[in-house]
C-alpha cells in the first residue's frame, strides 16, 4: 500500500532492547523492504524520509527519545502523550517516517513482535527539536 502524504509523520516505537532484535528484522530484500515494512504491509517508502532514534541497550523516557528527533517541536508532545496513554513511560527506540501517513485502520496492523504503531502527526519543517525549546518548569 502507498501511504505517502506530505506534512505527516508516522511513528512507531519499541520497548524491546534494540540489541535483542535479530539483524534479519532490518535486512532488506531485493525490493529494498525489511521485515518491519513487510509486517506493516508497507510496499514502498523513501528511506531518505526515515529517521530512527533510541538506546543501544535498555530504555529511556519517551521525552529523551523523542526530543532530539527532527522537527519534534511540532509533533513531539503529541507523540509523548500518545505513547504514555498506551501505557509505556520508557521506550527503547522510535521509527519516524516523514511525508507518510500509515493507516492502521486499513491494514488492521497496529503492532508486530518488536514495534507498536503510535499514530500519524502533522509536522512542520520550520519547527525546532523539542530539546532545543525552552520549557517553563512550572508548565510541565
Amino acid at each position: 500500500m502507498n501511504f505517502e502524504k506530505e506534512g505527516i509523520v508516522s511513528v512507531w516505537y519499541s520497548t524491546t532492547d534494540y540489541s535483542a532484535i535479530p539483524d534479519s528484522y532490518f535486512e532488506e530484500d531485493e525490493q529494498g523492504l525489511d521485515q518491519w515494512a513487510k509486517n506493516y504491509q508497507i510496499s514502498s517508502y523513501d528511506p531518505e524520509n526515515m529517521e530512527t532514534n533510541g538506546c543501544e541497550t535498555g530504555c529511556a523516557s519517551v521525552q529523551e527519545i523523542v526530543a532530539p528527533c527532527s522537527w519534534s517541536g511540532s509533533y513531539g508532545n503529541s507523540v509523548i502523550k500518545k505513547i504514555e496513554k498506551i501505557g509505556d513511560k520508557k521506550i527503547s527506540w522510535l521509527i519516524l517516517l516523514f511525508d507518510f501517513e500509515y493507516r492502521a485502520k486499513k491494514t488492521h496492523i497496529f503492532k508486530d513482535e518488536h514495534v507498536n504503531f503510535v499514530g500519524c502527526f502533522p509536522y512542520d519543517i520550520d519547527a525546532d527539536q523539542l530539546d532545543n525549546i525552552d520549557i517553563d518548569p512550572l508548565e510541565v
